[in-house]
């Protein structure tokens, strides 16, 4: 009984399988969403004038650049979920995940990005001053916060 217990939890790990193949399967949707969204800015801006004012094309761009930036962070999560319960895969070195606090690190970094750009897209709407500056600010604060914590936990 005890061997069997064992192996039911040794082959568990394939529990990963559905989380690595769900961010997967998110990737490759946002990959073709954010397809679609350049095809239609690009042909709304052919058919409509108003698509034509370059902060308006700005922040659609940089919408579009959000979606695959998702798009490759939800893949590296894939791959970072299925080396670490399930295999090895033939990916490139930096892709190697090779400890829980490696893939943490990486959300980390992802989330910054993430942040950068969301911030960017509200300064190039612009609409009002105040509340950017206050999302500015929190955006500085949680950045600051997760790099503080990540330069702690490499010298621990």
């Amino acid at each position: 009984m005890e061997s069997f217990i064992k192996r039911l939890v040794e082959y568990g790990k394939a529990i990963a399988v559905l989380p690595a193949l769900s961010l997967f399967i998110g990737a490759v949707f946002l990959g073709f969403y954010g397809v679609y969204q350049l095809f239609y800015i690009l042909s709304m801006v052919f058919i409509n004038p108003e698509y034509k004012d370059t902060t308006k094309l700005s922040a659609m761009f940089i919408t579009v650049m959000d979606i695959h930036l998702l798009s490759v962070i939800l893949y590296i999560f894939a791959v970072g979920l299925y080396e670490l319960f399930v295999g090895k895969l033939s990916v490139p070195e930096w892709l190697k995940i090779e400890s829980i606090d490696q893939l943490k690190a990486k959300l980390a970094s992802v989330i910054i990005l993430i942040l950068a750009i969301t911030f960017t897209k509200q300064v190039v709407k612009w609409e009002k001053p105040m509340e950017t500056l206050l999302f500015g600010i929190a955006i500085a604060i949680v950045t600051a916060v997760l790099i503080f914590y990540y330069k702690i936990k490499e010298h621990v």
